[in-house]
């Protein structure tokens, strides 16, 4: 399991590396979504005072960046579903009876890492909940969030707060473990129900090699 989880960091930091470098091309030349990178248009903002001017920036580039980050998502979910595609060496057909399985694996093995990252800065350490988004991904409501995701942030929280009781962060502690060691004894059930549609010797070293398979 641990060879897992940090073949799961390594790919997830791969990926935000290789998407740092593309959502802004993506953002230009992409023909679902057109995001202007110029400031706000001077129009909008005369007959503003200085107050309102600032706030009338500050939410144009607040919508704008929610834009990019929303185009990279999309960017990175179709170029995932391609890759799978190229990898497996199916059609979209296949694929459709596929996907489901394997989402469901990755959601589970997303639950057996459930984490929130974060970073040190010079002044304070920052982290990432689910709920508030990062760089290049959008703030998740509670009903877009995993059980594990939920509970990390609210861990967080607890973290954050100064005067939070230690048996409360033991108790949240718990409910996290609980919900990873859960993930841990589904994922053979769901690997099971993944092999009945496995159809080639290289798709089933793939999963195997993955430890979607035994």
């Amino acid at each position: 399991m641990t060879n897992k989880r940090i073949i799961l960091a390594v790919v997830a930091c791969l990926s935000i590396t290789v998407f740092t470098c593309q959502t802004l091309s993506w953002a230009r030349t992409s023909n679902r979504t057109t995001i202007s990178l110029a400031p706000p248009p001077a129009k909008s903002l005369q007959g503003l005072t200085d107050e309102e001017r600032a706030m009338a920036i500050e939410k144009w580039y607040t919508e704008r960046n929610q834009k990019i980050r929303r185009s990279s998502e999309e960017r990175m979910g179709l170029m995932a579903r391609e890759a799978w595609k190229r990898l497996l060496r199916v059609n979209e057909q296949q694929w459709k009876i596929l996907e489901p399985k394997i989402d469901k694996i990755l959601a589970l093995y997303w639950s057996t890492w459930a984490c929130v990252a974060g970073y040190g800065g010079i002044e304070d350490f920052h982290w990432h909940r689910h709920s508030e988004g990062t760089g290049l991904t959008m703030a998740k409501t509670p009903n877009e969030m995993i059980e594990g995701e939920k509970i990390a942030d609210e861990l967080v929280d607890l973290l954050r707060d100064e005067i939070s009781k230690d048996e409360d962060i033991r108790k949240k502690i718990d409910e996290l473990q609980q919900v990873r060691e859960k993930a841990r004894k589904e994922l053979p059930k769901v690997g099971q129900e993944l092999a009945p549609l496995i159809t080639t010797p290289r798709q089933e070293a793939i999963f195997l090699i993955m430890g979607y398979i035994d």
